[in-house]
């Protein structure tokens, strides 16, 4: 390995590969370590299902038949409601993938770009020059230990956030560790259909109100059951054991079961610091209604590359002020669409049943692709209160959550421009956030 590069990036999955493979197209020596082998780079899941669109939109190589990742491709998604009615359809491309080959794609495709891919080399901790910035990192390979200096540090680690965690307190970013209030617990059930014939997925089938779904997988005979929950797997367990109750599921038997988590919570204000930058499930970006990481994390990658090239260049440390627009740009668009969806999701389901049943009756929240725009919310849910379908309890948990939701959304498209306006703009945002709901709060109610 090298012992000196322009940009170290530590974590060899789908957001530090991508913006490994960015950063080498435009000139830069890139180093990627990862801790895992080669056969268990990506084997988080079995299964991964990614829109056809973003390969285009990120200069990705698609996966497609007759490639080793590729399994096939459905044309459509379902939200239905929690009594199992009115179905709300997307039409999208989207990709089923075996994961460890396609992590595997990537890692070529990062190579290709001229970026160095270490494997099985775990990072040990940051290192700071003389005027406490960040240089890079002390690693390990072989037994050995390393010290590679450079001018970007990026962590690319997962959810773990290796290298933010190590981070000082006043360094310019967020060190809160990922704990297990702020996860989002997934469990899917590889599963054989007992009737293929008529049960087998065409496309995936969503149940919000439950966090539950079944989608396509590489058996032709099978089915992926997917359930998502805060708090714990235990709770997971038991979301489940009452959504199979309802008998919505088709008959199947299980092949096995995976299990791990996403984050869930709102991403550091700020991605970058002097030499720093945090992407992927290290900065928390996930889309809340899914739990979905990858292209969103492209995103952040994105517009991240285009700012370090210019900042970069000529040799030039990449200080947080000269980096201060990949904030600027993540957190007014992507950023603010995704911080109104968790402050708003916990109101959105603390309903029954039956009214979640109305929502989906009367498009409310939850929309057909058809129906984008035509439907007016606060109308929607006071006739649902005046016609019986919603209760007011329910109804104030809407208006809160949309009130709260709305405001946040407001805030963090108004994200400053220069870090010299941050600290007032973060001291709003954090009273914003103590206003809003959490899903882990309904989850312990629930399970008491």
């Amino acid at each position: 390995m090298k012992e000196k590069t322009d940009v170290l990036v530590i974590g060899a999955c789908t957001a530090g590969l991508y913006f490994a493979g960015l950063m080498a197209q435009k000139g830069f020596r890139v180093l990627v370590c990862d801790r895992s082998s080669t056969a268990d780079l990506g084997c988080r899941y079995d299964i991964i299902h990614i829109g056809e669109e973003y390969f285009s939109q990120f200069g990705l190589p698609k996966p497609g038949p007759g490639d080793e990742d590729y399994v096939e491709t459905f044309h459509k998604s379902i939200l239905v409601s929690a009594l199992n009615n009115y179905p709300k359809n997307n039409s999208v491309d989207i990709l089923v993938l075996r994961r460890v080959p396609f992590m595997r794609r990537l890692t070529d495709w990062a190579r290709s770009c001229g970026a160095e891919v270490s494997l099985e080399t775990e990072f040990v901790e940051p290192l700071f020059d003389e005027t406490g910035k960040l240089c890079g990192a002390l690693l390990r390979k072989d037994g050995a230990k390393l010290r590679v200096k450079a001018r970007l540090t990026v962590d690319a680690s997962g959810i773990d956030a290796a290298v933010r965690v190590k981070l000082p307190n006043n360094y310019g970013v967020e060190n809160f560790v990922t704990g297990p209030r702020d996860q989002f617990y997934v469990v899917l059930r590889y599963v054989t259909l007992k009737n293929p014939t008529e049960d087998k997925p065409q496309f995936t089938k969503t149940w919000p109100y439950y966090k539950t779904w079944i989608a396509p997988q590489q058996d032709a005979d099978g089915a992926i059951l997917g359930i998502g929950a805060n708090l714990s797997f235990d709770y997971a367990q038991r979301c489940w054991e009452r959504f199979c109750a309802k008998g919505f599921l088709p008959e199947h038997e299980v092949q096995y079961i995976e299990q791990s988590s996403t984050p869930y919570r709102r991403p550091p204000y700020s991605f970058v610091a002097d030499g720093f930058i945090a992407l992927g499930d290290a900065a928390c970006v996930t889309n809340p209604w899914s739990g979905e990481g990858v292209p969103y994390a492209w995103f952040l990658c994105s517009i991240a590359a285009e700012e370090f090239a210019e900042v970069m260049k000529n040799g030039v440390y990449p200080t947080q002020t000269a980096a201060w627009a990949i904030n600027t740009r993540y957190q007014r668009s992507q950023g603010a669409e995704f911080a109104q969806n968790l402050a708003m999701l916990s109101g959105a389901v603390d309903c029954s049943p039956k009214e979640n049943d109305y929502e989906f009756a009367h498009s409310i929240i939850f929309e057909d692709e058809h129906e984008k725009g035509k439907h007016n919310f606060i109308l929607g849910i006071l006739k649902g209160v005046l016609f019986g379908g919603i209760s007011v309890k329910s109804l104030m948990n809407l208006v809160k959550a949309a009130s709260t939701g709305g405001k946040i959304l407001k805030h963090y498209r108004s994200f400053p421009e220069n870090p010299s306006d941050f600290g007032g703009w973060t001291a709003k945002a954090n009273v914003l956030w103590a206003g809003a709901g959490s899903m882990t709060d309904l989850a312990e109610r629930d399970s008491v």
